[in-house]
């Protein structure tokens, strides 16, 4: 797994929900009954401006390599700050559903609605999920949040939580990698979209 080695690029991100949920309809197109299914995850279309330095050609080798091994970078949080959460755990061992326990974390913290988290598995594959209904860490330094949607795998008890700084991991789509270089010594964009692989 390549982990994106970027500070602060100039870059677009579009988000996108893939949802592997639904609805299902009678003959006479009556009203649908919904049928959830675990294992909805998320893909991101990044594009990345970069100038001239040793950034754009650091870039240009994780996106061959992660190509071939899988890429890990930073969910954007659209400006939300989520830092201070302490250590954040899972609570308990073999967890399923929406709602989650987490252990470790700042007394006081508040874990808001439209929070990001990604937890890592036993073999250090990161997760992202979506917070829908958040809490304040008691004395204890534990929380109950509620996802927006399902886990996808059992994680043991103690599995790491990110919540300062949640990660996507998965796969770079598309069977080629392609940039454009200009006269002017630069590459004026890398786009790629990396989506969750479970």
């Amino acid at each position: 797994m390549i982990d994106l080695a970027i500070d602060t690029p100039r870059a677009t991100v579009e988000p996108a929900f893939i949802d592997i949920g639904t609805t299902v309809r009678g003959g006479t197109n009556a009203t649908g009954m919904r049928i959830d299914r675990p294992g909805g995850h998320y893909r991101a279309a990044v594009t990345i401006s970069l100038g001239k330095g040793p950034q754009r050609a650091a870039l240009v080798t994780d996106l061959i390599r992660g190509k071939q091994e899988g890429l890990r970078m930073a969910y954007p949080l659209q400006g939300v700050d989520q830092s201070g959460s302490g250590s954040p755990a899972m609570d308990g061992a073999d967890q399923a559903g929406r709602v989650v326990n987490l252990r470790n974390l700042t007394v006081g913290y508040v874990v808001g609605k439209g929070f990001w988290l990604s937890i890592v598995d036993a073999d250090g594959q990161h997760y992202l999920h979506n917070v829908y209904v958040g809490g304040t860490v008691g004395s204890d330094g534990k929380v109950t949040v509620t996802l927006a949607e399902h886990l996808r795998v059992p994680f043991p008890d103690g599995a790491a939580v990110h919540l300062d700084e949640p990660m996507i991991e998965g796969s770079v789509e598309g069977n080629e990698q392609s940039w454009r270089l200009s006269r002017a010594d630069r590459i004026d964009g890398i786009s790629f979209t990396i989506e969750e692989a479970a």
